[in-house]
């Protein structure tokens, strides 16, 4: 069986020329042949086109419209599982004005040791990116629906103890707590704050902002991002009757858990391995609080 590829066109801009817009868009691809289908998933800010097609993504109809519409903004991101790709672009006034691809993991789509978790709400509670980097220690990126931070656990036994930074490129903050099972309690650990701050290694700041950057490009989207990059997530929180916070899961993702966990239930996305389970545990006991 031939994969499909999923594509997402997102088209904001002029409210007031959207419906006029979604006419043409909709005439242009009767027009098109191509082999698939699609469902619209409209808003009153942006207008969404979730395609599942064969051997193409209908562009010509979005770069003629956008043409025609030069006031509006096309966001275009795409998965072809068949050739290990995925991208994103962005048409105005029929140009392409922004154009990216890059590998994906063909055998399950997501990269290890990501861990997201939101309220039933679909506020995030935990989302984090970690990895070993020697055989006592991890490090990686946590972030929920209002911080963020880079971060480092060594474990010596049972005794752990997490280092974060707090807006720069340092360690600012310090927990120090036990695994054992007659030291676990509903209370967070207590943080120490470091005086003075410790410098981060300088190659280790760098793997974790790449780190931080993949998470982010993959699962997260910000209130004060642009409004292109926003206006469709905005839309769909909206109707599934979420609050928008500074931070939060990306619409496509989140209806993937929601459909999963059920309406109305928290959702949960991981593929942290079981032997570091304990390292998202310890973040939720002390970062988040």
């Amino acid at each position: 069986m031939e994969l499909l590829i999923h594509a997402t066109l997102n088209v904001s801009g002029d409210r007031e020329q959207l419906a006029a817009c979604d006419a043409r868009i909709r005439s242009l691809l009767d027009a098109e042949v191509f082999d698939g289908e699609f469902e619209e998933h409209h808003g009153d800010e942006a207008l969404s086109y979730d395609f599942k097609v064969r051997g193409g993504i209908p562009f010509p109809a979005f770069v003629a419209a956008s043409e025609e519409y030069p006031g509006m903004t096309i966001a275009a991101e795409w998965v072809n599982v068949a050739v290990g790709r995925k991208g994103r672009a962005l048409i105005v006034a029929g140009r392409i004005t922004e154009h990216t691809e890059e590998d994906v993991a063909l055998s399950a789509g997501d990269a290890r040791n990501r861990h997201v978790q939101t309220a039933a709400d679909g506020t995030l509670l935990l989302a984090c990116a970690l990895v070993q980097t020697d055989h006592d220690t991890w490090a990686g990126y946590v972030l929920n629906h209002e911080r963020d931070a880079l971060f480092c656990m060594t474990r010596s036994g049972e005794d752990v103890e997490l280092l974060a930074t707090e807006g720069a490129a340092e360690w600012a903050m310090r927990w120090k707590l036990s695994l054992a099972g007659e030291s676990q309690s509903a209370e967070s650990p207590a943080m120490e704050t470091l005086v003075p701050p410790q410098p981060i290694d300088k190659k280790l700041y760098a793997e974790l902002e790449q780190l931080a950057e993949s998470l982010v490009a993959d699962w997260i989207w910000f209130r004060e991002g642009s409004v292109e990059a926003s206006a469709i997530h905005i839309d769909r929180f909206a109707r599934y009757g979420y609050t928008v916070r500074d931070a939060n899961v990306r619409a496509a993702r989140l209806h993937v858990m929601r459909n999963e966990a059920g309406d109305g239930q928290p959702m949960v996305h991981t593929t942290v391995e079981p032997d570091c389970a304990w390292v998202v545990d310890v973040l939720r006991r002390c970062w988040v609080g």
